[in-house]
């Protein structure tokens, strides 16, 4: 089974016209919502520091490092853009590759886009390619990818973006493949980073592998010609268990298309997607039952069993904030590695602080995860009083549901269970809700005229004539750290 091969063929054959009208209003949905993010993200530390390493470096002024009013060599750019648009965990998600597709992708699509003077409709294509490539790869790796450490936004993302990019690059097949084989050895990301600046690092690496990898293949650069699906290669390699199902990766190859038949998860809150049934759920006990963050004494959060799993222990943190065995979340809840949060890069991957600030604030915002919220005295003491419970019920792919059982202290209980969150493929964002969203990212960043202007381009990306017209609309002011 040559997947390597099958993989760089069906990249180079799918032109724009190949894709169904769903599959266009998808990406074009995909890409308001990850630059509104990315542009909100721009303004984070981690993005700032990766401005200042690529500003100080130099090199020729190619593609737009987004919020930050510079430009930067292609690879350059995708590395700032990708951190920036993974830094507030408010990107998108899909269940094929378990992860964010958006992070790595678009970034290597905008910065080789620039480059080469790319159009609406290239970069929708490039970008449909990438994701499809992503998520049936995704399809073919083994269910202990993610369970063993791995990060599969940064992982699958990097074979993506190098689809994407040697898309736009123009690349015949025999340098597509070259290119893919090179980025199964660029491909990394380590989820014990996670609640760290090096988390949102993870798609911004993908991002500038994928840019690299076909850059290299353009000129000559070689590989395995089977570094997919070869005994020592990605598909076994990133399954340790050594349960790898290379056979599913390409019988529905471009048919249907997977951010069609799968979707695509956007997210309402800003914070780790995992939390997001939950947060639905006790907002909507909050709001329906009128109690307040002091009227409650306990909160239990059931969610799924995610493989039959138990609880194992871990060296970390222990739940009064020493260091020691605790034991692991669930496997449900396996980006959630923080149950005493005191960072806000931390509380986003905290359910217990999650459940405590919806009590606290309401919907949680950008806001809510800054350092001195999630310090606050009032959410340390609520969030110890959030335990999380593991039912027998196995999940289903993408359906990650939650039941929230909130204790009064009357001695009443309330309870409600959400299967999947607003936001998620079967309960999708409006294109007005995604619009407010975008807004609120972006004005603070780039102001309201740029604002609605790049509203307008998205809205119209397929007949747009090139890239650059959008980018620059993104750009935002140089910083002084970045001069």
């Amino acid at each position: 089974m040559e997947i390597t091969q099958a993989l760089a063929e069906y990249v180079v054959r799918t032109g724009f016209a190949d894709l169904p009208a769903e599959a266009v209003t998808q990406a074009k949905r995909a890409v308001l919502d990850t630059l509104g993010v990315t542009l909100a993200g721009s303004l984070e530390p981690c993005a700032r520091i990766a401005g200042e390493v690529i500003a100080a470096e130099g090199g020729q002024p190619v593609a737009t490092v987004i919020g930050q009013g510079f430009k930067a060599p292609p690879r350059a750019a995708a590395l700032a853009n990708g951190t920036a648009a993974h830094a507030l965990d408010y990107d998108d998600v899909t269940s094929s590759m378990r992860g964010h597709p958006s992070p790595p992708l678009l970034p290597a699509v905008l910065a080789v886009g620039e480059e080469t003077g790319a159009s609406g409709r290239d970069l929708i294509t490039a970008y449909v390619i990438g994701f499809e490539v992503q998520c049936k790869v995704g399809r073919g790796l083994g269910q202990s990818h993610y369970p063993h450490g791995w990060h599969a936004t940064a992982t699958l993302g990097t074979l993506g973006a190098t689809a994407a990019a040697a898309k736009l690059y123009g690349l015949d097949v025999e340098r597509t493949r070259m290119a893919l084989g090179i980025a199964t050895s660029l491909a990394c990301g380590s989820r014990q980073n996670f609640g760290t600046m090096t988390k949102p690092l993870h798609p911004g690496v993908a991002a500038q592998s994928g840019v690299l990898a076909a850059q290299l293949a353009a000129r000559g650069f070689t590989a395995d010609r089977a570094a997919i699906e070869a005994p020592l290669g990605f598909l076994r390699l990133f399954s340790p268990a050594q349960d790898a199902q290379p056979e599913k990766v390409l019988p529905d190859l471009g048919n249907p298309l997977d951010i069609v038949a799968v979707g695509i998860g956007v997210k309402k809150y800003p914070c780790c997607y995992g939390t997001h049934s939950a947060l639905d759920a006790i907002l909507e006990l909050r709001e329906r039952y009128g109690f307040t963050a002091d009227d409650v004494d306990w909160v239990t959060v059931t969610v799924p069993n995610s493989g039959g799993q138990p609880f194992v222990k871990a060296g970390a943190a222990g739940g009064d904030g020493s260091t020691g065995d605790r034991e692991a979340p669930p496997v449900g809840l396996g980006p959630l590695i923080h149950p005493r949060p005191t960072t806000g890069l931390e509380g986003k991957f905290s359910m217990q602080y999650c459940m405590a600030a919806a009590l606290l604030d309401g919907s949680p915002v950008l806001d809510t995860f800054s350092d001195q919220a999630v310090r606050r005295t009032e959410a340390q003491a609520l969030l110890r009083r959030v335990e999380l419970v593991q039912a027998a019920e196995p999940a289903e792919p993408g359906r990650g549901w939650a039941e929230v059982a909130v204790t009064l202290k009357n001695g009443t209980t309330v309870r409600t269970r959400v299967d999947q969150p607003r936001g998620g493929p079967d309960r999708p964002l409006t294109w007005d809700e995604l619009v407010a969203k975008y807004r609120d990212c972006a004005v603070r960043v780039i102001g309201s005229e740029a604002t609605e202007e790049s509203l307008r381009l998205i809205g119209e990306l397929e007949h747009l004539s090139t890239v650059s017209d959008l980018t620059r609309l993104t750009a935002g002011r140089r910083t002084a750290a970045t001069v």
